[in-house]
């Protein structure tokens, strides 16, 4: 026999064995010559063969017949049918999901979203499921996975015309493009969302959370408190209390966001502290996270220098290195450390920004902004000028020609 070959690995009947036998993982990986992390993998299903020499080894160490341990079918790996569609029926409507967002278990929700693929699943719910592996690759900002999954999520949603889903998977795309700068794409999906608004269901606050986030990093202030406030007024009639306290907290951080901008403290202030109410009932690290940044930024701006650097600690540490809405927590970071004078932590920020942004993303352009005014204070105006240039350049490049006019306010 050639041990090089494969079969399909019944995990099921393998777990069985092991908990009949009260068997230590150490103990029998190293009975077959591997480590207990493929022995883990081989158990959690991210490993579903295994080779026939490992194979003899390990039925050998369980004192069992080999073919109990081969699985006939994708089917089989599974523990028992009715386990996994209870799984299935668990991830679809979205409960353990969110708990496990609110968690921040977003690897653990990915592994188990992948154990339920087999070729018996229904199409619409494998489109559903291949949308919510495109958020959480999002979530992480990998963003080219993201919009991998989401593309797959769409086919498989309009060859069995689920319209709601596709809506989803436009959603989804849409945000992933946002958050990687691709603006023209971007609002071109927001128009498709636009067009099939009828079939948005539950994702109706989602839509216009988006919207407004998109204005705000556009530039269109008044749009995006328009949206916002569409988004809370929507928040207000949904019936899933999860979503309503995430898009609620969102969308007061982005109207508190933009009244900053527009000089009105005092409302802004207002805005975020309530945004910071609503996402501490969430649980959602992420928006406490994101609230918390914003009422930084607003101390700093009336002067509350060391409150403000202790919560955009606080926030910063509440997300992970991989975390979405780390280099906006940078952005505000670098607005604080400039304002405060704090040139070590400055620094570091900086770092850690050019670390994870190129330089043709909004990030990375409000960074060179942060070092622009830097220059403008030390009265360095040559650099202040290529700076500026840089910026003009980038904010073409990206389509954000609204943005230019805030320069000199902002300054």
């Amino acid at each position: 026999m050639n041990n090089s070959k494969t079969a399909l690995l019944n995990r099921g009947q393998l777990q069985q064995y092991i908990i009949e036998q009260s068997i230590k993982h150490l103990w029998l990986a190293n009975q077959i010559g591997v480590s207990e992390k493929t022995l883990t993998r081989w158990l959690n299903g991210s490993v579903t063969r295994i080779r026939l020499s490992n194979l003899n080894k390990l039925a050998s160490a369980l004192n069992c017949e080999k073919g109990s341990l081969i699985a006939r079918s994708e089917v089989d790996i599974y523990p028992s049918e009715e386990n996994r569609d209870i799984l299935v029926n668990e991830l679809h409507n979205d409960g353990l999901l969110y708990e496990l967002m609110i968690s921040n278990k977003i690897k653990l929700a990915i592994s188990l979203i992948k154990s339920t693929f087999h070729s018996a699943l229904p199409s619409a719910i494998v489109a559903n499921f291949y949308i919510k592996l495109g958020y959480a690759a999002l979530i992480h900002r990998q963003y080219e996975k993201a919009l991998q999954y989401f593309d797959k999520g769409l086919n498989k949603a309009i060859k069995v015309n689920d319209l709601p889903l596709v809506f989803s998977a436009n959603l989804g795309t849409a945000i992933t493009l946002l958050f990687s700068c691709e603006f023209k794409r971007s609002h071109h999906y927001l128009v498709i969302c636009n067009a099939t608004l009828q079939h948005a269901n539950q994702e109706k606050a989602h839509y216009y959370s988006t919207n407004a986030l998109f204005y705000l990093y556009s530039g269109d202030i008044n749009a995006a408190i328009q949206s916002a406030n569409l988004c809370l007024n929507e928040c207000d009639i949904t019936t899933d209390s999860i979503e309503k306290n995430l898009f609620k907290s969102t969308a007061l951080q982005l109207l508190g966001a933009c009244y900053l901008l527009q000089g009105d403290i005092e409302l802004a202030y207002t805005l975020c502290a309530e945004s910071l109410n609503v996402a501490n009932l969430s649980g959602y690290n992420r928006c406490v996270a994101v609230s918390k940044g914003y009422l930084a930024a607003i101390h700093c701006t009336n002067a509350n220098y060391v409150f403000a650097e202790q919560l955009i600690a606080q926030s910063i540490a509440l997300v992970s290195d991989e975390d979405i809405a780390l280099p906006s927590l940078l952005c505000i970071s670098l607005f604080i450390y400039r304002k405060t004078g704090n040139s070590s932590k400055f620094a570091v920020s900086l770092n850690a920004l050019n670390k994870i942004c190129n330089t043709a993303t909004v990030p990375n352009t409000f960074a060179i902004y942060q070092l622009y005014l830097i220059n403008i204070e030390q009265g360095e105006m040559h650099k202040a000028s290529e700076k500026l240039t840089h910026i003009e350049n980038t904010l073409t490049q990206l389509s954000l020609p609204l943005w230019q006019p805030w320069l000199t306010k902002l300054s």
